[in-house]
């Protein structure tokens, strides 16, 4: 990895360097790991590490702030969990979830950053994901009215829950309700969640492919809730993944979703591994020049994600834009890619 790499994860305090590499500071014997929040050191006066170990051998001592001498520190993250448990139990009662989180005994602007630092978006990001997965499974289960769902979602109009819903879904709940209801029963799906380095996903199979890898927080699932030989080899693919041992998925995949959309998801597995692709570029190579904004939206619409590196897509200007698990998470996948590209090609 290129020092420049380095020093730009040290001042930047980016926690998707940790791990990859520790850096000392000469002048006051001590070592860190890049998201340590502690004073920026003078460039001249860094000493790079690929284990803590080494550092240790060459005489630096730990720092007590960000100790990295342990294999996760991670001080706040009793706290972080706490602010999970109390939307996961109340994010359908606003007032309920004011008092759980008046509780935690942490400022809200406090309690926003444990919570992103910890989980790649804000408690209010969280809230809504869970609010938009159960309003879509109830409207997928039943008969049950889009009133009383919006009722039991804490929103006091259905005109609030309407603008709440196609926000998130692109599409009016009643829309929502009966493209479920026309796409089959999904008998052969199961589903399962597993732990990632960037939280929990939901991995789903369908008649011998994979048909979702989605965030938690933003999942969907039908069929049975069960582990099998595919979902458990997908994970184990993620792994490697993350850990830079793999650059392309070898899973059979089945996306659910439009022609148009399917052109979009197959040209985006095209793009090399640490690199990316504007939307006008991914619109050119489907042979469609004009249809940028429709390829963002179908790139947001990417139901296997990672798999289908819809995150290797931005602007034209190269901003970080439009992923639909959090922009966070998109700056640390293609932070770690360049990494460990960087890596290997040394």
């Amino acid at each position: 990895m290129d020092s420049e790499v380095k020093w730009k994860a040290v001042t930047e305090n980016d926690r998707s360097f940790d791990g990859c590499f520790f850096y000392a500071v000469k002048s006051t014997g001590i070592f860190c790991r890049p998201s340590c929040k502690s004073k920026p050191p003078l460039q001249s006066n860094v000493a790079y590490f690929d284990t803590a170990q080494q550092a240790v051998d060459a005489g630096y001592r730990p720092c007590k702030r960000c100790r990295p001498d342990l294999i996760r520190y991670e001080p706040v993250a009793e706290t972080a969990e706490r602010v999970k448990q109390a939307i996961d139990r109340c994010h359908h009662d606003e007032d309920a979830l004011a008092e759980a989180f008046s509780k935690i005994g942490v400022t809200q602007h406090r309690m926003a950053e444990i919570f992103r630092a910890r989980y790649k978006l804000t408690p209010k990001e969280y809230a809504d994901g869970l609010r938009i997965q159960e309003a879509k499974a109830r409207l997928a289960a039943g008969d049950e009215s889009i009133a009383d769902i919006a009722l039991h979602l804490g929103y006091d109009s259905a005109s609030a829950f309407y603008g709440f819903f196609r926000k998130h879904a692109q599409m009016a709940p009643g829309e929502y309700r009966r493209m479920q209801r026309s796409s089959g029963t999904h008998a052969d799906q199961v589903y399962r969640t597993y732990e990632t380095m960037l939280g929990r996903m939901m991995i789903a199979s369908d008649s011998g492919a994979i048909c979702a890898v989605q965030f938690e927080h933003m999942a969907n699932p039908r069929g049975k809730q069960a582990a099998n030989a595919l979902t458990d080899q997908a994970a184990r693919q993620l792994e490697e993944y993350f850990a830079g041992k793999r650059r392309r998925f070898d899973l059979p995949l089945r996306p659910g979703g439009t022609a148009f959309q399917q052109s979009v998801w197959e040209a985006l597995g095209f793009i090399p591994y640490g690199e990316t692709r504007s939307y006008k570029q991914v619109a050119q190579r489907i042979g469609n020049p004009g249809a940028s904004r429709a390829v963002g939206m179908a790139n947001n619409k990417n139901p296997i994600m990672i798999v289908i590196p819809c995150h290797r897509v931005v602007g034209s200007n190269g901003a970080l834009i439009g992923y639909a698990g959090g922009l966070e998470i998109k700056k640390t996948l293609l932070a770690l890619e360049q990494t460990y590209k960087n890596v290997l090609e040394k």
